[in-house]
């Protein structure tokens, strides 16, 4: 088989590089087939080394054949002394073989030449019984006619191997993404085994670059694999050899499971692994290498195919594009997202046989941890996670119209892998933007009593819950003190109680006042310096203990926000 060479242009390459690119390819391919010479008189040698060896009761009679440069089938006939004949033949790739495990031994009355493949895989395909047994091993052994001739014969194989190595190296030369996927369609074919065949196929999808199809039919059962190459980790491929049937391995990226898979044309979920099977050794070997080169090509074509979502409208436009109508695990599930400004509404509407349920979600963005999206499966559902910024619970949350409690994260669901990964990248893109813009406002100054009180009075509202209702109001009691009182009276069906706080804005914190969160119920909780208990508390006109802190309820996360932001500011006027 002559080395491959390939001439070729591509969108990626120059035109100007063409001839370049020609040239070198040509000069390469002299080497190649120079290197191919070199390797035939070194084969030639050791099969002149290999000779009928006759043992006490068995006689071994040895045939080395070429199949393809570097590629060989080794025969060693076993004929007994009433002339009965076991053949088995071993089929390898002598670039396989290590130099330092070749080895020459006696064993009774016969001395042998050990190879042993690198890594002791099982590379090495051994057929009896006439071709109906296979099996793959990870070393075998020659026959020396005597001492001399077995050293020989060992140094003929350890002197050819690193010739084997090279020309192995440039017998198969791909160079572009195209020419790698073409290959690969090629040649991932059927395998006729003793017992079964195995029908196989791999298509593309020429919409959606780096996204293939594998088919396969095993007996009765039908498989199907649909996946991005780009998210295929090159480094995971790996030979998985089992009885008679050689395949080849390849996982994804960080073990994503962003793999679908089918059975007899019935999604089954998510895998994090794919298989291909080969019908030869050198197939096998030849997917490997291709399979690994592949996927970085992959995913140079597939990031230059990506839409442009650098702008809130197409990075909006995209993630709704592909969130609408995802049907999977008996579900159907309608999503939308809507902006305005930072603060976004996600709607979800999921339809299971008769059962209807309406998702509303509010956040922030900024409120959304970039760094934390990640990718999750469950059964035939695959869906983008939304972490908030340290697993505050943040994002509100109706069902079906009524208040649920707040969240921490939330789904977005996808129907495919490089789906997900473009909607992952326009939602950091949204957040990176809307943080920028926050970031640029200036940090708003430092307020004074009056400005404040009439900014808290606008944010401080009556809040209605499920069971109890608030009223709230703030005033400013006196000025030299700066002294205010904030009144909360709470109500239910059973009673009301009015609570009082009066403290000063000389005592607050700004590092101890925050945003807090229980089940349904959100407030703005407004801390003391050193946490000492300043704050004088009165319940339906009746003196309590003194506090260390105010909690103002919110209808909103935002809210809440708006209300420390405000007495930040106010405790910053005073501490100057």
């Amino acid at each position: 088989m002559k080395p491959t060479t390939v001439i070729f242009t591509s969108k990626h390459i120059p035109s100007f590089l063409a001839p370049i690119l020609i040239i070198f390819l040509l000069f390469t391919s002299s080497i190649a087939i120079a290197q191919e010479s070199v390797l035939k008189e070194k084969t030639a040698k050791i099969q002149e080394l290999l000779s009928t060896v006759e043992a006490n009761k068995l006689t071994f009679n040895q045939e080395l054949t070429t199949i393809s440069p570097g590629y060989y089938d080794y025969t060693v006939r076993e004929v007994n002394s009433k002339g009965n004949e076991v053949a088995t033949t071993y089929s390898f790739a002598l670039s396989d073989i290590n130099t330092n495990a070749v080895r020459s031994f006696t064993k009774r009355d016969v001395f042998l030449i050990e190879l042993t493949v690198k890594g002791k895989q099982k590379l090495i395909k051994r057929i009896t019984d006439e071709g109906n047994k296979i099996a793959y091993i990870p070393s075998f052994t020659l026959y020396g006619l005597n001492a001399d001739n077995g050293r020989d014969l060992e140094n003929a194989i350890e002197d050819a191997i690193p010739e084997a190595i090279e020309v192995d190296k440039k017998t198969l030369v791909l160079n572009s993404y195209e020419e790698h996927l073409q290959w690969l369609k090629n040649n991932i074919g059927n395998v006729n085994l003793p017992k079964h065949e195995i029908v196989q196929q791999l298509n593309t999808d020429t919409k959606r670059p780096g996204l293939v199809i594998l088919e396969r039919t095993l007996g009765s059962k039908k498989e199907r694999f649909e996946f991005n190459l780009s998210l295929l980790n090159p480094n995971s491929v790996n030979y998985k050899i089992s009885g008679d049937e050689f395949l080849i391995e390849m996982g994804t990226k960080k073990d994503i499971a962003g793999i679908k898979f089918y059975s007899d044309d019935v999604l089954k979920g998510y895998t994090d692994k794919v298989l291909f099977y080969a019908n030869s050794l050198a197939n096998g070997k030849n997917i490997h290498k291709v399979l690994k080169g592949v996927a970085p090509l992959a995913k140079t074509e597939f990031d230059f195919s990506k839409p442009d979502i650098t702008t809130v409208e197409n990075a909006l436009k995209y993630i709704n594009d592909n969130i609408d109508g995802i049907e999977s695990d008996g579900r159907t599930t309608v999503q939308n997202l809507v902006l305005e400004d930072y603060m976004a509404t996600f709607s979800q509407k999921e339809t299971v046989s008769d059962k209807n349920e309406e998702h509303l979600y509010f956040f922030n963005l900024t409120d959304i941890n970039e760094n934390g999206i990640s990718f999750k499966d469950k059964k035939t559902r695959l869906y983008l996670v939304l972490n908030t910024n340290k697993g505050a619970y943040y994002i509100g949350h109706s069902l079906n119209g009524e208040t649920e409690d707040y969240e921490k994260q939330l789904f977005l669901y996808f129907n495919s892998y490089d789906e997900a990964i473009i909607g992952k990248e326009a939602f950091q893109f949204l957040i990176e933007h809307f943080k920028n813009q926050v970031t640029e406002r200036a940090e708003e100054p430092a307020t004074s009593l009056e400005e404040a009180l009439s900014l808290l009075s606008n944010e401080i509202k009556p809040i209605q819950s499920t069971n109890l209702q608030y009223e709230q109001q703030i005033e400013l009691l006196e000025t030299e003190t700066s002294t205010f009182r904030f009144t909360k009276i709470e109500s239910s069906s059973k009673k009301t109680i009015e609570n009082v706080f009066e403290f000063s804005a000389q005592d607050l914190n700004k590092q101890n006042s925050k945003v807090k969160v229980s089940g349904k119920r959100v407030w703005a909780e407004i801390g003391i310096k050193s946490s000492e208990k300043l704050v004088k508390v009165y319940e339906d006109g009746e003196v309590q203990n003194y506090e260390n802190r105010i909690e103002i309820e919110a209808p909103s996360i935002e809210n809440a926000k708006s209300i420390v932001a405000i007495l930040k500011r106010l405790a910053a006027s005073q501490n100057k």
